[in-house]
């Protein structure tokens, strides 16, 4: 069969055909709206910047952070920058008609989590990522995320009224934490959130009579001139901490872990006043009520629920438990998981007679998990420590730093591992958890004498 040179053929004549049809349809026929359950391509309106289009669409794709999106955008559409125009249309990487509903996934409260510390910074940028790339190689499955920190500001848009009241969520740094979830349960991680309950400057400013006060001035009262704290003792603080941790509960975290549970330990600590009368009630009894609270609170959601307590407490002293409110055996019939702060620079002074505790990393790891486990047995609650991965206060911190810790961890009672550095330079801990990956059980050194650190306690 003849063909007449330069004409166009059947099936280019329909190709023309349905380009003009398609490109003649009205913006809103295309994904510009996801609850339409459409999808891969954008018009451009007046005024509207790659920001904001990518902000739309980061619920519906698979990019973590707006600025991942703008970038697969960019690849996808061949732009060299961001300069785009009105009209011009973008293919925009879709995957799913709706935004992603994470869901909890329920552990055993004896899993054994090995983990990460991530502040909301980290949260915010793909150094998340990449530290989980580089973690889970090395045997790691969990993450604690910091959804409140020592701030008072939340890291992602709270629906809580106070929050919202008080300016807490004004600044996320994630915008969909339920996507955030979601991305990190893929990658086989547990979720924990983590939330800075009672160290609270934001609250306390915001709402100076929840605050704990000064006795000499009225005033709020500061922790070394830095921080305020809210009492604890207040139903108004309670529920706000719960309605945080029930919002991320129900966002698809599988574990909400309460920080700073207890009431503050520094500063002129005998200059400040409580909401309570310290002749009918406690701070011990004022702490364990609520976590009572929250542990019924969060029953219907299926997390687990943990605490951080400092490691001190594993010595069970008066003077301890009367100014923190940590009285570990109380708050163990409440929570899941106790992960004890077993930071050796945090043993000040000759601690138990042990000059420089901080270099001593195997000694007060394994002596501080005895105590706990001693403390504890027959509770049910497991024992997770967060072992040292920063070097403050230590004049030999390395890779055999956190190995001493993790051999230590091996001879206990205990139950997983969880890593802190609170700028989140795990590099080190890398190194040690590489090496300890490749040596045998067998090879670890015979247990320290402890004998020691069983005498009084020396500041």
């Amino acid at each position: 069969m003849l063909k007449t040179k330069g004409l166009p053929t059947r099936n280019t004549c329909l190709f023309l055909v349905f380009a003009w049809v398609f490109f003649s349809l009205p913006w809103a026929t295309f994904a510009r709206d996801y609850k339409k359950e459409t999808e891969f391509f954008h018009r451009v309106s007046p005024g509207e910047s790659l920001f904001k289009i990518a902000h739309l669409y980061l619920p519906l794709t698979e990019a973590y952070t707006v600025r991942d999106l703008i970038r697969r955008i960019r690849a996808r559409n061949g732009l060299r920058g961001t300069l785009i125009r009105p009209n011009q249309y973008l293919v925009i990487p879709v995957v799913r008609s709706a935004p992603v509903v994470s869901k909890t996934i329920p552990k055993a409260k004896d899993f054994e989590a090995r983990g990460i510390y991530l502040n909301r910074y980290s949260m915010a940028c793909r150094k998340m990522p990449r530290l989980i790339k580089e973690l889970t190689p090395l045997g790691g499955n969990t993450v604690v995320l910091d959804a409140k920190d020592m701030s008072g500001m939340l890291s992602y848009p709270s629906e809580v009224a106070l929050a919202r009241e008080i300016g807490a969520s004004r600044s996320p740094c994630v915008d969909d934490l339920s996507k955030l979830f979601h991305f990190l349960h893929k990658r086989g991680l547990h979720v924990c959130v983590r939330i800075v309950l009672f160290c609270d400057p934001l609250l306390a400013s915001r709402r100076p009579s929840l605050a704990i006060r000064s006795a000499s001035t009225g005033e709020v009262w500061m922790e070394k001139g830095r921080f305020a704290w809210v009492d604890p003792f207040y139903p108004e603080v309670r529920r706000y901490n719960l309605d945080i941790a029930k919002e991320l509960a129900a966002l698809g975290a599988d574990e909400i872990q309460f920080d700073y549970i207890r009431y503050p330990t520094m500063g002129n600590t005998r200059d400040y006043v409580f909401g309570f009368d310290p002749g009918k009630t406690t701070k011990h009894a004022t702490i364990t009520a609520f976590l009572a609270q929250a542990k019924e609170e969060l029953a219907p959601y299926g997390v687990l629920l943990s605490i951080d307590v400092f490691g001190v407490m594993g010595w069970r002293r008066a003077e301890d438990i009367q100014m923190t409110g940590q009285n570990i055996e109380d708050l163990a019939r409440y929570c899941d998981v106790i992960s004890p702060m077993i930071y050796p620079s945090h043993f000040y002074g000759s601690f138990q007679g042990i000059a420089d505790p901080g270099d001593k990393p195997f000694l007060l790891v394994s002596e501080t998990c005895k105590r706990f486990s001693t403390l504890l047995r027959g509770t049910g609650v497991t024992i997770r420590p967060w072992i040292q991965a920063f070097p403050f206060g230590t004049r030999v911190f390395g890779r055999d730093y956190v190995l001493e810790e993790l051999r230590a961890l091996r001879r206990s009672r205990v139950r997983g591992w969880l890593l802190w550095s609170a700028a989140n330079a795990y590099s080190t801990a890398w190194k040690a958890l590489a090496e300890w990956n490749r040596s045998a059980p067998g090879r670890e050194p015979p247990k320290a004498r402890l004998s020691r650190l069983d005498g009084p306690h020396e500041e």
